[in-house]
């Protein structure tokens, strides 16, 4: 599959919509044509500030998998990961993140951008971003300024 992938991020886009009813964050997690683990982002449901749409999506496929490496897996998302997610991806070894639009504006906890996270990875990740900005400004009801 070529990333970044129209088709998945549609996808990813209904599901968070649907799940969480808008402005919340999605992820999926690809490996090679598949979709492996889907969440969106729970910090607010549970008062967990770890719950993130690309947290809650790697736990789940790596307990699954009963161990944490993405090797081939490419990490997608609604929004650009936080510091905090992107330190998650270069632990599991993704191969490459594909995100929707770039919030890093509404984080408003740390100024860190992801790249610079990603650049310590002992295996590049590529970033791909934005990818269906337009569409993804949608779930949380912005608009590109």
């Amino acid at each position: 599959m070529e990333h970044p992938n129209e088709k998945v991020m549609r996808e990813l886009i209904n599901y968070t919509i649907n799940k969480s009813g808008g402005g919340r964050t999605g992820c999926f997690i690809v490996k090679g044509d598949k979709i492996i683990s889907k969440a969106i982002s729970t910090v607010e449901k549970y008062k967990d500030p770890t719950a993130h749409g690309e947290m809650n999506a790697v736990r789940k496929i790596c307990r699954k998998q009963k161990n944490y490496h993405l090797k081939d897996c490419w990490v997608y998302s609604t929004q650009i990961p936080c510091p905090m997610c992107a330190s998650l991806i270069v632990w599991s070894e993704a191969k490459g993140i594909v995100y929707g639009w770039d919030g890093r504006n509404t984080w408003g906890k740390l100024n860190i951008h992801p790249k610079i996270i990603l650049k310590t990875a002992k295996m590049p990740i590529k970033i791909i971003g934005p990818f269906m900005e337009e569409e993804c400004l949608k779930i949380r009801g912005y608009k590109k300024k």
